[in-house]
């Protein structure tokens, strides 16, 4: 388990780290309506990430202020070292004022080839990690075998 500083704060945004179990749960808080904010914020994150040696990364935004664009998501995802986020599954929970805009983030992760989603729900953020595609438990059959699909 990985003891991690209960707030930290870079210019005007704050950072929440928690472990639960081998997740890294990361609140984000504050206004970062800049492009330099946006990229202290993610730069520590993924320095945590990296040092904590987390299995997944639970990520929910509750920053204020104007979303970054997607030209803007684009140049951050360049301009950061995100290979300790890459390796692993990373949920990322926001609000978003318009589907379109969460669209559009969880393609540019995928792009980039992250094993991301992107939720405005934790708790079904929570599951995609425990259970989804990219999650770590593995599902249990179904109660029908295939041998026994195949006999009927």
């Amino acid at each position: 388990m990985c003891l991690v500083e209960p707030i930290e704060s870079l210019d005007a945004c704050r950072l929440r780290f928690d472990t639960q179990g081998s997740t890294l749960r990361v609140e984000i808080e504050g206004a970062t309506g800049t492009q330099q904010a946006r990229l202290a914020c993610w730069t520590r994150l993924a320095e945590e990430v990296r040092r904590c040696a987390a299995a997944a990364v639970l990520t929910i935004d509750r920053r204020e202020g104007v979303l970054a664009t997607p030209r803007e998501w684009r140049a951050l995802l360049r301009e950061l070292d995100m290979a300790p986020l890459k390796a692993m599954p990373l949920a990322y929970v926001g609000s978003w004022p318009r589907f379109t805009q969460m669209e559009a983030l969880n393609l540019s992760l995928l792009e980039r080839g992250f094993h991301a989603q992107v939720f405005d729900d934790v708790g079904a953020a929570e599951r995609w990690l425990r259970y989804g595609e990219h999650g770590r438990t593995v599902r249990p059959l179904d109660h029908f075998s295939t041998k026994a699909r195949s006999n009927t």
